[in-house]
């Protein structure tokens, strides 16, 4: 592909598609240029912002032949489907997290965009902010040491009116599940790309608070990785008024603490200072899932544009998004036999 502007779509005109059309329009090599949604007056009213068509036919969406990539942003349970479609179209893919809400379907989305040639990224932004970065080069220069324990907490909270608002919001249907697939993705991914594969869990959830929802609002779970270091997950979104994540890595040298999006804590026996500067918070979605700057998105975007322009992998694709969801399946299976 020549590097002119790539014209990209957005599927989906729920909250996060906002950000999705945001950042779009800080990269230079992105056109956003059109929005499809099965609701009328949401793509209306999405494409009068920011001045695109809005359309409801995905048929008439995919084949616009000024598209060649979609921004997935539907409910979860929809990726695969609309993202083989576009991959059937050869339109490139970006899908909103999780890449879906089982390896199967994750398998099939994969395998149709590697068949048609497209390129597939999943947007986990945390990869690819500067404070878990250096986490992440930290621990690969073996900085802290032999591994110990990993403690990811992420206690949000969602007021009911959240769940009630949007039908699939805490169905396992829509969304797949509850806090841990939805709210809590993006830290358990930096888990797990910075732990490195799992070796075995046990988990605990339950309808602690939103008695309501088909899925959990509260779960816990104990992870062994293969490294041999512990660790454990805490995800909520019934924990009021609700906190920025934190994600607690320790070694035999020493232990780092990313809170939101900075690292709060640089304590190494090496007696280093703390490499990051304090930066703005990006993302902290912990009691008000609106509270997303775009930032991290257009970073995902600027990559994703870089990825099809010059032929290679983005930053996360489809079998990192993968890897994330299939952990997620397995604390699920151990919290099924577990429930509270």
């Amino acid at each position: 592909m020549s590097n002119r502007k790539i014209g990209i779509g957005i599927l989906g005109c729920g909250n996060v598609a906002r950000v999705h059309a945001e950042a779009i329009q800080l990269v230079p090599d992105l056109k956003l240029v059109s929005v499809c949604s099965r609701s009328r007056e949401s793509a209306g009213r999405f494409g009068e912002r920011y001045g695109v068509p809005a359309l409801t036919s995905l048929e008439e969406f995919l084949g616009d032949q000024t598209l060649q990539a979609v921004a997935i942003c539907a409910p979860s349970g929809a990726h695969a489907e609309l993202g083989c479609a576009a991959a059937r179209a050869r339109k490139h893919v970006l899908v909103e997290k999780p890449i879906e809400i089982s390896t199967s379907k994750a398998d099939a989305l994969i395998d149709a965009c590697k068949g048609a040639g497209v390129t597939l990224a999943v947007s986990f932004q945390s990869r690819h902010l500067d404070a878990p970065r250096l986490l992440k080069s930290a621990v690969e220069k073996n900085r802290l040491g032999r591994l110990i324990m990993a403690s990811a907490y992420i206690k949000w909270y969602r007021t009911p009116e959240y769940y009630a608002s949007t039908p699939w919001r805490g169905t396992l249907k829509g969304d797949g599940g509850g806090a841990l697939i939805n709210q809590a993705i993006h830290t358990v991914d930096l888990l797990r790309w910075i732990l490195g594969p799992v070796a075995g869990v046990h988990a605990y959830s339950g309808k602690l608070l939103h008695g309501g929802i088909e899925a959990e609002d509260t779960l816990a779970a104990a992870i062994r990785f293969q490294n041999g270091a512990l660790g454990t997950i805490e995800a909520a979104t019934s924990v009021y008024p609700g906190f920025r994540r934190r994600l607690e890595i320790t070694g035999t040298e020493g232990t780092v603490i990313l809170e939101g999006d900075n690292l709060t804590t640089w304590a190494l026996q090496d007696g280093s200072p703390n490499p990051s500067l304090s930066a703005a918070e990006i993302s902290n979605g912990s009691a008000d899932p609106m509270a997303i700057d775009c930032e991290g998105h257009r970073r995902v975007m600027a990559d994703f544009a870089d990825a099809i322009h010059h032929q290679h992998k983005p930053l996360v694709d489809g079998s990192d998004g993968r890897e994330s969801l299939e952990l997620v399946e397995s604390i699920y299976r151990s919290a099924a036999r577990n429930h509270v």
